[in-house]
């Protein structure tokens, strides 16, 4: 679709999915969000850890950052493997809106797929160079940050795309004025801070798990031991981390609520969706995640704090996977006619696509059970 021939209130023609194609929409993104959060996350934290393992010179915390460089080109790989699948699924699903908007968002598109490239390359320099970047710490955390501000690019442009979609109406409006109309959408900004804030809170619980199996249930708690006092410092840093991307999520949450239409906002607050039967859900579990990570982070040595904490977190982001997909689809069915779309092409570019993943991530598995043995034996 040319750019000249785009109409400002598009004809669209959108399926009406089974629950089974919902199913498999939400856990497609929540598979990829997984990795994806740790490496917008991680980048972020790793970069902050750097930084105050220089200024402090504490052996701490340059021991978690350089245990973070080294995962996180593995993380990034993963992601981008697993992010496939959300990506074939809007585009059978939703083509009619998504293909514009990419094509709206070309250049853009095209410079956050860049910029993923020369990240994915920096964070193999930044773990592989490190011997030699830490002789230069104002050269190792200068292309920390550029790393780490190339994600929240890349991140930054995909939002968009996910909000853009939404609004069809707003499409010669971008076209004519550029990004800058882009970021004028009312739930934008909201939308991209809550995501970026539940990415510092999942790079948080990874923390925390990472803590936990540092230091196994069945021994007791040493405090001279220098690996348990590792492990109880790493589960409270998770655990600062995670509560510092879930409580600004007080006031962003309720701005990415108002910024959405009246009637996806009521629908979502009536109690008679299963969407809105998970955003309650969500809240609940929101709050419940707040009193116990609080708690453990006052009392460190308590692990079921902690594990109590992250499993109600990891509910709610679960949750908040629906609500999103429900808002999507309250929004576009009650502005759109909604037709089932011929199955037999589609289906095809699905379990094509499919293999290709599972392809993929058996060839991962493959070659980080090849490095475990070439770490073991070296």
């Amino acid at each position: 679709m040319a750019f000249g021939s785009l109409p400002a209130t598009p004809s669209l023609t959108l399926p009406e999915s089974d629950p089974l194609v919902h199913g498999f929409v939400i856990l497609a993104f929540f598979v990829h969000a997984i990795f994806m959060n740790l490496v917008v996350g991680g980048t972020f934290v790793m970069v902050i850890t750097e930084a105050i393992g220089v200024v402090t010179a504490r052996g701490d915390y340059r021991q978690l950052a350089s245990t973070l460089a080294n995962w996180l080109p593995g993380f990034l790989g993963v992601a981008v493997v697993l992010g496939v699948m959300p990506l074939v699924f809007v585009q059978v699903l939703y083509g009619p809106l998504f293909a514009p908007t990419v094509s709206i968002l070309g250049d853009h598109w095209i410079v956050a797929f860049l910029a993923a490239m020369v990240g994915y390359a920096g964070l193999y320099g930044y773990s592989h160079w490190r011997g030699f970047l830490e002789q230069r710490p104002s050269l190792q955390l200068a292309l920390g940050v550029g790393i780490s501000v190339m994600f929240l690019g890349v991140a930054l442009v995909f939002v968009s795309a996910s909000v853009l979609m939404l609004h069809p109406e707003q499409w010669e409006n971008v076209r004519s004025q550029g990004f800058s109309a882009v970021l004028s959408l009312p739930s934008l900004l909201p939308r991209y801070g809550h995501l970026m804030l539940a990415a510092m809170a999942g790079m948080g619980i990874f923390l925390v798990c990472y803590g936990l199996f540092l230091s196994p249930s069945g021994q007791a708690f040493r405090d001279e031991d220098p690996k348990d006092r590792y492990a109880t410092w790493v589960r409270q840093y998770g655990v600062a981390w995670t509560l510092t991307g879930a409580i600004p999520q007080i006031v962003v949450g309720p701005w990415l609520l108002l910024s959405l239409p009246s009637f996806v906002r009521g629908d979502l607050v009536s109690g008679q969706s299963f969407g809105s039967l998970a955003f309650f859900l969500a809240l609940t579990a929101a709050l419940l995640s707040l009193v116990l990570l609080n708690a453990a982070l006052m009392v460190p040595q308590a692990r079921g704090l902690a594990i109590g904490g992250m499993l109600s977190l990891v509910v709610t982001m679960c949750l908040m996977m629906i609500v999103r997909h429900a808002v999507r689809v309250t929004w576009l069915s009650q502005q759109y006619e909604t037709a089932a779309l011929g199955a037999k092409d589609q289906w095809t570019v699905f379990f094509i696509v499919a293999i290709m993943m599972l392809l993929g991530v058996g060839l991962t598995i493959i070659m980080v059970k090849a490095y475990q043995k070439r770490v073991r034996v070296e």
